[in-house]
């Protein structure tokens, strides 16, 4: 019998009477939505949105991300090592250590042209209420995957569960929770927050600048920004089609991302992805 506990931590779990799926999803949604824009308010007190980059860094960084998302996979095949991401700790190691390279290069790059100052996105800021802020979404991210769950039960699609959780569960000697540990909590947050962030959104937005005269949201380059890089992080999950990961990969984009923009930052993103993966790890090897 599942406890009040369990269905706050798996919501998915919760069941709906046959009929009120639509009800379900209908009313989840709206508190998705109302919440989401409850915490953007409080995002936007962080600043005024706009890239943090410089333009030689905007230019510079698209490689530099490319070489941060893809070199992982590479060294991981020329180990021989299982796809999508080869053993955990050789992995979180790899990842870890080519995102600090690349973070490295961008921010201590030498090629300013000009007078160019360098950008701003490398610099710790607001990171004291990242830990409130992760609080303050954690019933909005649980209510999204309620209201994903509510989705697939009114199309009748199959909820299964992810193939990176069911690996995460195969083992749980010290080793493999370490190295999982490692992966997840360090180095995905530092490689995807520079890929997705810094790079995809604070490039592009910086790129786009002369298009408008107008700041933060109203500029049209940062609508664009944002819908690529939220989309960008959604597929690399590999969140394909109707799936449970669909709306709660989204909401965390769309978080990040703005944290990024009001901070311009890549640490508070960091910091708060961190927690949303250590969290989720913890919870598949010591709770559900």
């Amino acid at each position: 019998m599942a406890s009040i506990t369990d269905y706050l931590l798996e919501p998915e779990r919760l069941e709906v009477a046959a009929g009120l799926h639509g009800v379900g999803f209908g009313l989840s949604l709206l508190g998705v939505l109302a919440g989401g824009f409850g915490l953007f308010l409080l995002v936007r007190r962080l600043g005024v949105a706009d890239s943090g980059l410089s333009r030689s860094e905007a230019v510079l960084g698209f490689p530099l991300a490319l070489a941060a998302f893809i070199l992982p996979s590479v060294i991981v095949i020329a180990l021989g090592q299982p796809l999508p991401s080869g053993d955990p700790l050789t992995s979180g190691i790899v990842q870890a250590g080519i995102a600090l390279g690349a973070i490295f290069v961008l921010a201590n790059h030498p090629w300013r042209p000009g007078d160019e100052p360098p950008g701003e996105w490398q610099r710790p800021r607001q990171l004291r209420w990242v830990p409130l802020l992760w609080l303050a979404a954690f019933p909005l991210m649980q209510l999204a995957v309620f209201c994903s769950a509510q989705l697939h039960h009114l199309f009748e699609l199959p909820i299964v569960t992810q193939e990176v959780v069911a690996r995460l569960r195969s083992r749980h000697d010290a080793g493999w929770i370490f190295a999982w540990y490692l992966m997840a909590v360090v180095a995905a947050p530092l490689m995807e927050e520079f890929v997705f962030r810094v790079v995809l959104f604070g490039g592009m937005r910086r790129l786009l600048s002369p298009m408008s005269e107008a700041a933060g949201w109203r500029h049209p380059g940062a609508i664009v920004a944002l819908f690529v890089s939220v989309s960008a992080f959604v597929m690399a999950h590999g969140v394909w089609g109707w799936t449970i990961g669909i709306l709660p990969l989204t909401l965390l984009s769309l978080i990040l991302t703005a944290l990024y923009a009001h901070t311009r930052s890549i640490w508070p993103g960091v910091l708060y992805h961190a927690l949303h993966n250590a969290f989720v790890v913890t919870m598949q090897f010591f709770v559900l």
